[in-house]
């Protein structure tokens, strides 16, 4: 990383549905249809301003990453757009990653993986969090795991040769067997990443407000320890970790990578070794120099975010302030 480099995020707040795990910033794209073109107006705005910004104090973007939510629940003309205005506005010629969540396998579409291809995306998420189709009901997941393998064949078909996989330990209604089934099932797809997160349960989402039968600290111990074996045995390396509160057994989360395929916007974000400026609600901007650390967040919500466009665009003026 050099001085003059800073990494991009840019978020898509929406989902098909809310997982029950779930408490980060996203609504339900089926209830909140009518925000999607507006948001989608507003984020080319904020991004006007940041690509200003960012070409005027001369910095160059590093690694580029659009998560969400979901972002491929936009369709596939709204994804083009944003990402060409992206590539037509942002300092892109330093940048070596281009990472978008095409985490829900109802979302993807042949015509959306081209789209991504085209805009050079390298590479994405397809996220099962589970092979299992019974806790992908109880999740409120509204899709089975053979709809998971299709949309991995698929993008497969369509060129992208890095995809990462995340999987989730301690589920509703599954058990160590089941786990197991899943790691193994994900790994015959040989995709390049392997993330395995454990269970936090988190206020806001459905499980913490509902409750319910869950495996325990120790088993899903056992669903850890047999990632890390069998991932390790497959040439799999851990190149970052971290922890969230409340998480089953006081565990971790671990990104796997094939040698040479990890990825760098992951490292910086939770190492925070330079500047992140992210675009979109919820969006939370560090801005990093000489050991100092500026936070800058963006309104939470979409409707929020749809009604603080001063907030947004002024915000972006700060990034110019902090590195005078």
């Amino acid at each position: 990383l050099a001085p003059d480099q800073v990494s991009v995020y840019v978020g898509v707040p929406f989902c098909p549905t809310r997982c029950a795990y779930c408490s980060f910033v996203s609504a339900d794209v089926g209830k909140t249809l009518k925000l999607v073109d507006p948001y989608v107006e507003l984020l080319l705005e904020e991004l006007d301003a940041a690509a200003a910004v960012l070409r005027r104090l001369g910095l160059q973007v590093r690694s580029f990453y659009m998560g969400g939510g979901t972002p491929t629940v936009l369709s596939a003309p709204q994804l083009d757009r944003v990402l060409s205005a992206c590539r037509e506005k942002l300092p892109l010629a330093a940048c070596t990653e281009y990472t978008v969540e095409a985490g829900r396998p109802d979302t993807i579409t042949q015509e959306k993986l081209k789209v991504l291809k085209a805009c050079g995306v390298g590479r994405i998420s397809i996220n099962p969090q589970t092979l299992e189709d019974q806790v992908l009901e109880a999740i409120g997941r509204r899709h089975s795991s053979q709809d998971i393998i299709e949309a991995f064949e698929l993008a497969r078909a369509t060129g992208f040769d890095c995809i990462n996989m995340d999987l989730i330990a301690g589920l509703p209604r599954d058990t160590f067997d089941g786990f197991r089934r899943s790691l193994e099932g994900v790994l015959a797809m040989e995709p390049e990443n392997v993330t395995v997160h454990t269970l936090a349960l988190k206020k806001g989402s459905t499980l913490m407000e509902r409750g319910g039968a869950l495996p325990g600290g120790e088993e899903v111990a056992r669903m850890l320890d047999w990632s890390r074996e069998l991932l390790t045995t497959k040439g799999y390396i851990p190149y970052y970790l971290y922890r969230q509160k409340y998480m089953s057994g006081s565990l971790e989360n671990v990104g796997w990578a094939k040698p040479g395929t990890g990825s760098l916007y992951n490292i910086v974000m939770m190492e925070e070794l330079h500047t992140v400026v992210s675009l979109g609600a919820g969006g939370v901007t560090k801005l990093i120099r000489d050991g100092t650390i500026l936070r800058l967040t963006n309104p939470k919500y979409p409707h929020d975010y749809l009604s603080g466009l001063d907030k947004v665009l002024g915000q972006k003026a700060e990034i110019g302030k902090f590195f005078r």
